[in-house]
């Protein structure tokens, strides 16, 4: 590299954290907040564009170094791990009503190119037209995800259970090759696709439309495609491992942990790639990517995340480990038998540098979780953060069974002893089949009110409106819908809506307003005592009482005039 060339590339990396800083701090948050809910979706417009055209090209690079044997494995694990997803877990949400959200902002980048929930908006001739939209806290890489399938398959919620669903086969097929590029070892990498498709949690959260799974498998893509360049040391690889980290850092608050393992891995293997241009070239393209996720996380670093004390804090710590630790060792939700692989992997010197980037990547993963006042995997429904450490355990543990399967060999039993451990680990899930296959009582009442608001839309599509806390729910179904404090804070919004709705204007008393919150409840009254109605559905299970009112259509049509000067 020309002298020129290294000044202007000094220059460049010295001007474009000073440019980042520069906006972020001299921005005022509401316009902040107004630009990135434009640019979210050009950025990961551009980062999916990139990295599909450098899988194209760094596909032969791949299979170079792939058999024909390795083809006919990773096709046999994706179809198991597909086949366990559909057939055994439930399809079902379990986290709300964060499922909808996503789904509802997929549909946002979808119809209106903008990162953003609608909370007052109409779905005319199929297409979402959102008058007021807000802004959410979350990384926005699966909603833009769930935004990919949608222009093809159409928007639904169907289509965010798929997503998971392929993000499950692909995590496997994504294990097998990286622990063969990274031990050498095909038995391992069978072992680690293996173990991946049979993780009770693994498949039990990619039966749902959580964001955790496509987080787990971005992340051990970009792991992927580093071991990948580390083998060939192709431009065209190097490229892909920044722009598919570039990714993958855009899903969770913690992905952007996976840029220490990358960086940790280029370092084991690749130490002299540190000195060459290319390498802070293509880094340069990976700022570009990461800065409007960066520009994300700093505007939201305030919110309170469901709570007014600390959100991290080493005051939890203790109470955190006490449960997360246990859960490794002696939790019915994980094999015990898959740590205990993992640690006997860890023992010897050869590969140490690999073994060890994988370790360092369980416990950054397991690590933060200590640190969050929800990261308890009893909290809730927070087992999912678990499924964040489950790619390195994997491969750790599918090492572990390679190597005990390597010993049982030298015995000379007279039988295939890897059959033995693969008939083994079959055997293990039986145990934990039952808890895969169920559905548990967590958050049961918010998802009957799901269950609730899927059964009623049918007959809301076309010309009806329903004012609800979940509007994106009914978005997605094809439902004009709006925040119920759209009425509740100017009550004649709701005579115009009887004038510009004529199929009807609906209340849906959902689960928000059967919480024991006193505000939540009179909220909801509030809005239910504004005009006579008349409950047109009703559903009950248990204590909760869920019913789609119709408010009587009492306003005259010289009304719409004044009501639309109003607004």
């Amino acid at each position: 590299m020309t002298r020129g060339l290294r000044w202007t590339l000094i220059a460049a990396w010295i001007a474009a954290p000073l440019a980042l800083a520069a906006w972020l701090t001299r921005t005022p948050p509401e316009v902040l907040r107004e630009q990135l809910k434009a640019w979210q979706f050009w950025s990961l417009e551009c980062c999916v564009a990139l990295g599909l055209a450098l899988a194209v090209l760094s596909a032969p690079s791949l299979t170079r170094e792939l058999r024909r044997s390795d083809l006919t494995r990773m096709a046999a694990l994706a179809l198991l791990a597909l086949g366990l997803t559909l057939f055994v877990a439930p399809r079902t949400n379990r986290i709300y009503y964060d499922e909808q959200i996503y789904q509802s902002i997929g549909q946002n980048f979808t119809d209106l190119k903008l990162a953003q929930m609608c909370n007052d908006g109409v779905v005319e001739y199929g297409r979402l037209q959102c008058r007021t939209g807000e802004y959410n806290k979350q990384p926005y890489a699966y909603p833009h995800l769930l935004s990919l399938v949608y222009r093809v398959a159409g928007v639904g919620a169907t289509s965010a259970f798929a997503v998971n669903a392929v993000a499950m086969a692909l995590s496997v097929v994504a294990l097998y090759v990286t622990a063969l590029f990274l031990f050498d070892d095909r038995l391992a990498a069978l072992f680690a696709g293996l173990i991946a498709a049979l993780t009770p949690q693994w498949l039990l959260w990619s039966a749902t439309a959580a964001v955790e799974p496509s987080a787990a498998l971005t992340c051990a893509l970009a792991v992927m495609t580093t071991a990948l360049f580390c083998r060939c040391r192709t431009t065209v690889t190097l490229a892909a491992t920044a722009v598919v980290t570039a990714y993958a850092v855009q899903f969770r608050p913690e992905s952007f942990l996976i840029v220490p393992i990358v960086g940790f891995l280029l370092v084991a293997r690749a130490a002299d790639e540190l000195f060459r241009s290319r390498t802070w070239w293509i880094g340069l393209i990976s700022f570009a990517l990461v800065a409007v996720p960066v520009a994300h996380l700093y505007l939201v670093r305030n919110d309170g995340w469901g709570t007014t004390e600390a959100r991290l804090s080493l005051s939890y710590v203790a109470d955190n480990f006490r449960v997360n630790g246990r859960f490794y060792l002696a939790d019915e939700r994980f094999p015990t038998a898959f740590t205990l692989l993992a640690g006997t992997s860890l023992i010897g010197r050869r590969l140490a540098a690999e073994r060890f980037s994988l370790l360092l990547y369980f416990l950054l993963f397991f690590g933060v979780g200590l640190l969050f006042y929800a990261g308890s995997y009893n909290y809730g429904a927070d087992v999912r953060y678990s499924l964040m450490t489950y790619p390195p355990l994997a491969m750790l543990a599918g090492l572990g069974a390679s190597r005990i399967a390597g010993r049982l060999e030298r015995l000379s039993l007279g039988f295939p002893t890897s059959v033995v451990v693969t008939v083994a680990l079959f055997f293990q899930f039986s145990w934990y089949a039952p808890i895969v296959r169920a559905t548990t009582e967590e958050a049961w009442a918010a998802r009957a009110d799901v269950r609730f608001a899927e059964s009623v839309a049918p007959s809301l599509r076309g010309d009806s409106f329903v004012l609800t806390q979940n509007p994106g729910m009914f978005h997605v179904a094809g439902v004009n819908a709006g925040q119920m404090s759209l009425v509740s804070v100017n009550p004649s919004y709701l005579d115009y809506l009887q004038v510009r709705f004529p199929g009807g204007v609906y209340l849906h008393w959902n689960f928000w307003c059967n919480v024991p919150v006193p505000a939540q409840q009179e909220f909801c009254r509030q809005a239910l005592a504004l005009k006579p109605v008349v409950a047109v559905h009703e559903y009950a299970e248990r204590d909760q009482r869920f019913v789609l009112y119709r408010f009587s259509p009492t306003v005259r049509q010289d009304v719409l005039a004044g009501a639309e000067a109003r607004k």
